[in-house]
């Protein structure tokens, strides 16, 4: 697999369509799922897929072959995302000091209750910024200087984006598993 991946690699920097083609289809399922964290709706996510594959084989003469293409090209699509992202939402700044940042922690046994569909429908339900600095923390594992330099925010603000998302996620949940406990 290893070969056959350089010989599409190769293929892609000799703007060769079919291993262009082999390229996409290689990366699409893992880098669809990043799109959709971005995003609340397939069209949209499949819109930014395509921008970013796009820019992928338009740097791919720059790819340097001392990584995996697949985090090459995650970084792509993450950076297609943000863009997306600051273009369509308006990230206030907010700041805060380190000691007003407060920890909410669910419980294991709460998380067991959900499918990990529902759990990425609760996060997609969070306000569009700080579901961005949700996603650029626990899934790209990004710190809040990086995600502050992403975003063109003050790393406080991405602290404070965090601990709400933290927050709203629990009540979420908990509200969730409350109401599901009801109906039985």
């Amino acid at each position: 697999m290893e070969q056959n991946l350089q010989n599409i690699i190769n293929g892609c920097v000799n703007n060769n369509r079919l291993m262009q083609k082999a390229l996409y289809a290689h990366c699409y399922e893992p880098m669809q799922r990043v799109c959709n964290r971005y995003t609340n709706d397939t069209e949209t996510s499949a819109s930014l897929y395509n921008d970013a594959m796009f820019k992928v084989f338009k740097s791919i003469g720059s790819y340097k072959e001392d990584g995996k293409i697949m985090g090459w090209v995650k970084r792509i699509v993450v950076n297609t995302c943000i863009d997306y992202v600051r273009l369509k939402t308006s990230l206030p700044t907010i700041e805060i000091k380190e000691s007003n940042e407060i920890e909410y922690a669910i419980e294991e046994t709460v998380l067991h209750k959900m499918s990990a569909i529902e759990i990425q429908e609760t996060i997609k339900a969070l306000p569009k910024n700080v579901a961005t600095v949700f996603n650029l923390y626990v899934y790209e594992e990004y710190n809040h200087t990086e995600i502050g330099e992403l975003l063109q925010i003050p790393s406080g603000t991405s602290r404070y984006y965090l601990s709400e998302a933290r927050r709203l996620l629990k009540s979420k949940i908990e509200n969730n598993i409350i109401s599901l406990n009801s109906i039985n």
